[in-house]
């Protein structure tokens, strides 16, 4: 099933009556070899009447097309407000043409809505669902939430800004969210990828591989499959008739004339304008090139209806105006322009005809138009092979898959006009080998062989995420069910992880201070009859004691190193040999001291360091340098190294939370006892594991089962972070009361 924000059809409403006609858009010639009984849902790109939304959904079903219907002022808040004014401007780096309107984002997300209700209506077992762009950036979440086990994949086919750029963007959390709920996320170049990583650190903190993230318990693959085109279709014009007769015709008209041809949508970033006053700088250095070399600029109409896409058409057309006034004469027009679409044969003509390619943009996701030229000059067909030079923006995906091309900074224009000379001049034999090199990449990268690699990575991800999908979430009957044991229980137990699993990550560690809240919360609990409470953390006892002290609850420290039952003094529950705290100490303190924001924390068994102020990136950097050394310095040392939330702890062998449970429950059965666990991250699995049989495991945020949870008969269930922690902790307290005032009544 593919999903994208328009459907492959033009369709046009006149009065009553509807017409649709093939769209010649690269996606759809794109997906064309791999469309087979596919399904696309999209929007028909215009209003349609509700009277004719009937005729229209039958008429497309027989294609298998889906309609996602959108109504005057839904068309203008997410396609106009967000999608153009908001994401496009953004991601291809124009600050300055950005406006964020907040109530438009709303729409976005009540069509994003619509189009995962439009795919989930149509979804069998082993439907795999592929979104493309920005459009429908939160549509994977919303299917990963309603049907867990459906394979899902993303492409952008835009750019992905810098993570300094993204995170201007008031929703950026909800959107990166949004995509990854996906199985596989993939982008037109690896500049994207690691731009995309980048920000996922930054606003999520998720640290990543360079092929994969890990998010709420599930591995996300992140790939580059950068887009080509139709080499099939284009080799079939190249081979049409009409083809030779307009290319003929470009000969005569030509004729001892250089042609330096751009063939652009209308958008400000092509760099157009930039592009124009670049050619008008040449012809600045020597006039009579104007006799000699001819631009022609094909501007292909695009969202006339905006004022400030006419502006930018009034713009380029003034320009083009001064520079024929300037330097043409009787006869001369050193600029010709064409302001309309054109055949494809025609194109393809223009292709084969022209010396130089001009392909400028001043950002670009891919620009297919580049690959277009190279294959059209390359392959046998009409006369003018190997004719060409490709001139092309670094700042165009394309820049990065076509080697043979002369590369520009667009925004350089002395450059420009330096590498335009170049191209025009260069010899026969050097022009052939730049367009033979180009021209293997480009039928390497054919638009069907991309197609086929997407699919066939996502088809790997999702089988492999298959097996590892979460516990249900702690709402509905799983919540009331676990409210009714509890309350009905002769006696209870509950086993809480601090950071991360009672109260949200912070920072600094000493920033984590329990609030009034949690007190309160933890006071009603203890207050329960026959109700422990044993909070179990890797927090120093000095933390535990202030915080906890006062309260009847039951205190671990040090992961499970030291305890302490109310009113009674701290006990070590293991023999350790410590002898290698004091060099592993110094080691991390040399880090701490290079990283700044980072620092060193040392309890009675273990040595932690903390990153999570440090700079997310190079944080990340020195943590995994860190990892290298302390596999060095700990050899034959009985000593562990642990990784949390953005900190490598080092502890001593033997200590771990599920000693602690097990001290708790040395039988490891509980016939009468309610015991719940709850935890957020790798050192939880130990004491989840160790819960006697019948206990109730609680995997907080994207904690998984480890391998042992599945021994023993527990119940495992997902609770989605701290906050739902602590309001189950509320519901299951306001359970007993409620039983406890039935049985009085």
């Amino acid at each position: 099933m593919i999903a994208s924000n328009r459907l492959p059809v033009r369709f046009t409403v006149t009065g009553d009556k509807f017409q649709l006609s093939q769209s010649a858009g690269g996606l759809a010639a794109a997906l064309r070899a791999v469309r087979g009984d596919a399904v696309w849902i999209g929007w028909p790109g215009t209003v349609v009447p509700a009277t004719l939304e009937p005729e229209v959904t039958r008429r497309l079903r027989e294609d298998n097309l889906v309609p996602v219907f959108l109504t005057a002022d839904e068309e203008e808040d997410f396609y106009g407000r967000v999608c153009n004014d908001t994401l496009w401007p953004l991601f291809h780096y124009f600050g300055d043409r950005l406006r964020i309107t907040p109530e438009a984002w709303l729409r976005y997300v009540q069509v994003n809505e619509r189009f995962a209700d439009a795919i989930l209506g149509r979804c069998g077992p082993d439907t795999r669902v592929w979104v493309h762009d920005f459009h429908l950036m939160l549509v994977p979440a919303m299917l990963r939430r309603r049907a867990p086990n459906l394979a899902v994949g993303f492409f952008l086919h835009t750019p992905f800004p810098s993570s300094e750029v993204y995170r201007l963007l008031p929703t950026r959390e909800e959107a990166l969210r949004g995509v990854l709920g996906s199985d596989y996320v993939s982008f037109q170049t690896g500049d994207y990828a690691r731009h995309f990583r980048s920000s996922c650190l930054r606003v999520l903190g998720a640290d990543s591989q360079p092929d994969s993230l890990d998010m709420s318990g599930r591995r996300v693959g992140i790939g580059v499959d950068p887009i080509g085109i139709d080499v099939t279709g284009f080799r079939e014009v190249l081979r049409d008739p009409e083809t030779a007769r307009l290319f003929s015709q470009l000969e005569e008209q030509y004729t001892e004339r250089r042609l330096v041809l751009g063939v652009e949508r209308l958008d400000y970033t092509k760099g157009i304008p930039q592009k124009l006053l670049a050619f008008e700088r040449y012809l600045e250095q020597d006039p009579g090139r104007a006799r000699t070399t001819t631009m022609l600029q094909v501007l292909v109409p695009s969202r006339l209806e905006s004022p400030e896409y006419r502006a930018q058409r009034d713009e380029i057309e003034l320009l083009i105006a001064r520079i024929n006034g300037r330097f043409g004469q009787p006869g001369v027009t050193p600029v010709e322009y064409l302001h309309r679409n054109i055949s494809k044969p025609g194109l393809v003509a223009l292709y084969r005809r022209a010396d130089v390619m001009m392909v400028t943009p001043l950002r670009d996701g891919m620009n297919l138009v580049a690959h277009e030229f190279v294959l059209c000059q390359s392959e046998p067909g009409p006369p003018g092979r190997w004719r060409g030079s490709l001139l092309l923006s670094e700042f165009a995906g394309s820049a990065q898959v076509l080697p043979g091309a002369l590369l520009v900074n667009p925004w350089n224009m002395d450059g420009v006009v330096e590498r335009l000379g170049t191209a025009l001049e260069l010899d026969g034999g050097e022009r052939r080998r730049r367009l033979e090199t180009m021209a293997k990449r480009v039928q390497d990268l054919d638009c069907k062989h991309w197609a086929e690699g997407f699919l066939s990575r996502l088809g790997r991800y999702s089988r492999r995420e298959r097996g590892r999908r979460l516990p249900p979430d702690v709402e509905g009957e799983v919540e009331e069910r676990l409210k009714a044991r509890f309350a009905r229980a002769r006696a209870r137990t509950i086993l809480l992880d601090y950071d991360g699993t009672l109260r949200e990550l912070e920072a600094h560690p000493d920033l984590a201070v329990p609030t009034p809240g949690i007190i309160d919360l933890l006071s009603g609990l203890v207050a329960l009859p026959r109700t422990d409470v044993h909070i179990v953390s890797g927090r120093r006892r000095r933390n535990l004691e202030q915080w906890f002290g006062r309260l009847p609850v039951h205190l671990c420290a040090e992961h499970g190193y030291l305890a302490r039952a109310p009113d009674e003094e701290w006990r070590t529950l293991l023999d350790l040999d410590l002898s290698w705290m004091r060099r592993i100490e110094r080691l991390l303190r040399r880090v701490a001291a290079d990283v700044p924001g980072a620092h060193v924390e040392r309890k009675s068994c273990s040595v932690a360091f903390h990153y999570r102020e440090a700079e997310p990136e190079y944080g990340a950097w020195r943590a995994h340098e860190l990892l290298n050394d302390l596999g060095q310095h700990l050899a034959g040392a009985p000593a562990e190294i642990l990784l949390g939330q953005r900190v490598v702890e080092v502890r001593a062998s033997g200590v771990d939370k599920g000693v602690y449970v097990r001290t708790v429950f040395p039988n490891g059965k509980e016939q009468t006892r309610f015991v719940l666990g709850l935890g957020d991250d790798r050192t939880d699995h130990d004491l989840l594991d160790a819960l006697p049989s019948g206990s109730v495991a609680g995997h907080v945020g994207g904690l998984l089962p480890s391998g042992r949870s599945h021994q023993g008969r527990r119940e495992h269930v997902h609770v989605v972070g701290p906050g739902e922690v602590r309001a189950l902790l509320a519901e299951l307290t306001a359970a007993v009361a409620a039983r406890s005032g039935n049985a009085d009544g």
